[in-house]
């Protein structure tokens, strides 16, 4: 596994980006909406060659599934995402050591559209809370 990404929420994108610009990130991708997950996001470049990003979530409607979350907390650090080769073999094995999966893997074409990648298959995502209420995401990336 490798970090890909550290989600962040946060009530306006635009505003977030606007601080992250201030402390020197200067390269973020036009929000784009995910209407799966009823959320806008937008990734800044934290890495050395785009390795690593920071992905700012807002949500759509209060249907978002990060709603509850900016509610509950006001925002901040919402998970840490892991590209993985296979997702399916990754996401049965985590299950069966316990992690409790809380989205199976799914399509995530706004991964890819957002990042500007143009591959023949579809990104894919899952999600899982960790023993101590982390939440890890997996990305197993269109090729």
């Amino acid at each position: 596994m490798k970090l890909d990404h550290i989600g962040f929420v946060v009530e306006r994108i635009d505003e977030f980006v606007d601080v992250l610009r201030t402390m020197g990130f200067s390269a973020a991708t036009k929000p784009v909406p995910d209407y799966d997950k009823n959320v806008n996001a937008s990734f800044v470049s934290i890495g050395e060659r785009d390795e690593v990003y920071l992905e700012v979530l807002e949500p759509l409607n209060d249907m978002s599934a990060v709603y509850n979350f900016l509610k509950r907390t006001g925002g901040g650090l919402h998970h840490l995402c892991f590209e993985v080769e296979d997702i399916a073999r990754i996401s049965k094995e985590l299950e069966g050591k316990g992690f409790k999966m809380v989205s199976p893997p799914t399509d995530c074409g706004a991964y890819d559209e957002n990042l500007g990648r143009s591959c023949t298959g579809v990104t894919r995502i899952s999600f899982f809370l960790l023993p101590n209420r982390l939440l890890v995401e997996l990305v197993e990336k269109g090729r």
